[in-house]
């Protein structure tokens, strides 16, 4: 492929949440071990503008649900799912791909790395719901029942107005302001199958582009 070919950018949303305690050390480095150890983990997407491959991502949902076995995430052998917005369409589909899978570079190329033989175990196109308030995000992919569900809510910052904030720490796919929050997720799905509440959890606004 030529570097026309593999450019490509996108901006949005990015929350997650998993079974470590607040602050999640994988966080802050995938060779700290996770507060139990192993990392269950969602990534939930809202792409609120973007293109890959010729395809327009605007507007369109995402998420990366992953199960990593430790002793911390960088030793690999991450259980990985994908689900995409069933609304895509085939070059929408086959753009996202490229951009979670880490074939057109950008900061997904590393966390693929981490995925069992370094793919997705499955790629489903599901339902999303998604709404964005002041300090709360939430994620609904919905099945029979809810198959995924992640909520995210900001930490009060001292001030007691503002959120708490962590700057200036290098993340591959978050933006330069992390916030803070509490997490409720439940993945119910026939690969990966677990939940918790009052956990890890923060929220950013993100930009990527590649190669």
């Amino acid at each position: 492929m030529t570097s026309a070919e593999t450019s490509w950018s996108a901006a949005g949303s990015l929350f997650e949440g998993c079974n470590c305690e607040l602050l999640c050390p994988c966080h802050v480095s995938f060779q700290q071990k996770p507060s139990y150890g192993n990392c269950d983990a969602i990534w939930g997407v809202h792409l609120a503008e973007g293109n890959c491959s010729g395809a327009s991502l605007d507007g369109l949902n995402a998420a990366v649900v992953a199960s990593c076995p430790g002793p911390t995430m960088a030793d690999g052998n991450w259980r990985a799912v994908l689900y995409l917005d069933q609304s895509v369409s085939p070059e929408q589909e086959h753009a996202l791909l490229k951009v979670f899978s880490g074939e057109v570079g950008g900061p997904w190329a590393k966390i693929a790395s981490f995925y069992t033989d370094g793919k997705f175990e499955s790629v489903h196109k599901v339902q999303f719901i998604f709404t964005k308030e002041s300090r709360k995000r939430t994620l609904r992919i919905l099945g029979g029942d809810d198959v995924v569900r992640l909520e995210v809510e900001a930490i009060r910052g001292a001030d007691r107005k503002g959120v708490a904030k962590l700057i200036n720490l290098f993340n591959v796919i978050h933006g330069r302001e992390h916030v803070l929050a509490r997490s409720t997720y439940r993945i119910q799905d026939k690969e990966l199958q677990f939940e918790g509440t009052g956990k890890h959890g923060l929220y950013s606004e993100f930009r990527w582009s590649g190669p």
